[in-house]
């Protein structure tokens, strides 16, 4: 479609590269932040003007001058893409074909701030990049068009981001071809009940459970985590370190209880029982540097029979 016009909203440099590819596809009119407060912002708003990217800053709470801009800019469809601010409906609804939200999950599922988080936690292998219409909730209005996004066995969010991003140029393509087919977009209403939710992360959401996981489920809860917030944390007495990859593990347990040190050793690394399993601590990231399990268990002087909390 000739001279459509298109506007990003967002508050993160994490959405450049949808904003290349509308620039590259001379479709992008406008880039809108709406926040002028944190330094992310901030930065995301001078690597636009460096880029001589025409955008629109301006405090979240501010109705008239995201309106004022889209009108000037004569958009004809935004996408919201990596934003934490809540867009009012009437500027939602300004644009030729109002607005879409691209959030990283199959929708009902993984509502909330941080889906990639928690769908390479719970070990999902495949998810949908979903365009939604913005609602009165966060990520509840009627889904307008989908792709799939893998997500791989040893994937950390910034790889799933990667994947992620090689999918946008054909879902901006599915909303162009509905409105050249059909004069607007086809929606159709969220279907189901969530079974999960994504949330912002707490501290103990990076707590190590050793009584209650799985060797999968930890090596997932970790590379989770990896590298934005630290892995998981580990734990033993007043000392804590970020574990930063980790492996299942053949090794007996021997009944020992979960976050024992059951074996240390140059071939086989650092071994901690599970409750019925045992994992091998790859990656750890302390004071001391980012080290191999056997190195860190040397330095730290640990041995079999210690416990991690």
């Amino acid at each position: 479609m000739e001279n459509f016009k298109m506007a990003v909203i967002s508050n993160s440099s994490s959405s450049l590269p949808l904003i290349g590819l509308l620039a590259q596809k001379k479709m992008l009119v406008g880039v809108l932040i709406p926040d002028i407060t944190h330094q992310e912002s901030i930065q995301f708003a001078k690597q636009l003007a460096e880029a001589s990217i025409t955008l629109q800053q301006y405090e979240g709470s501010d109705v008239d001058a995201p309106m004022t801009a889209l009108s000037a800019w004569q958009c004809q469809l935004g996408i919201v893409f990596c934003c934490s601010k809540k867009i009012p409906l009437e500027v939602a609804n300004l644009p030729t074909y109002g607005c879409v939200n691209l959030h990283a999950a199959s929708l009902p599922e993984y509502r909330g701030a941080l889906p990639l988080y928690w769908q390479i936690r719970h070990g999902v292998t495949e998810f949908q990049l979903t365009a939604h219409r913005l609602n009165q909730d966060f990520d509840t209005g009627n889904i307008v068009a989908q792709v799939p996004v893998a997500i791989g066995s040893y994937d950390t969010i910034q790889r799933v981001f990667d994947s992620l991003y090689q999918q946008i140029p054909l879902l901006v393509d599915k909303l162009i071809d509905q409105i050249e087919c059909y004069g607007q977009l086809q929606e159709n209403p969220q279907q189901g009940e969530a079974k999960h939710i994504a949330p912002l992360i707490t501290a103990q959401d990076l707590e190590i459970d050793w009584h209650h996981i799985s060797a999968t489920e930890l090596c997932d809860q970790v590379r989770a985590g990896n590298p934005v917030y630290g892995g998981a944390l580990l734990r033993m007495g007043q000392s804590q370190v970020q574990l930063l990859q980790a492996t299942p593990s053949s090794h007996l347990n021997y009944g020992a209880p979960p976050g024992t040190i059951i074996h240390i050793s140059l071939q086989e690394g650092l071994i901690v029982a599970l409750k019925d399993e045992s994992v091998r601590l790859d990656i750890v990231a302390n004071n001391d540097g980012i080290l191999g399990g056997y190195r860190f268990a040397q330095i730290c002087h640990l041995s079999a029979g210690m416990k991690f909390t």
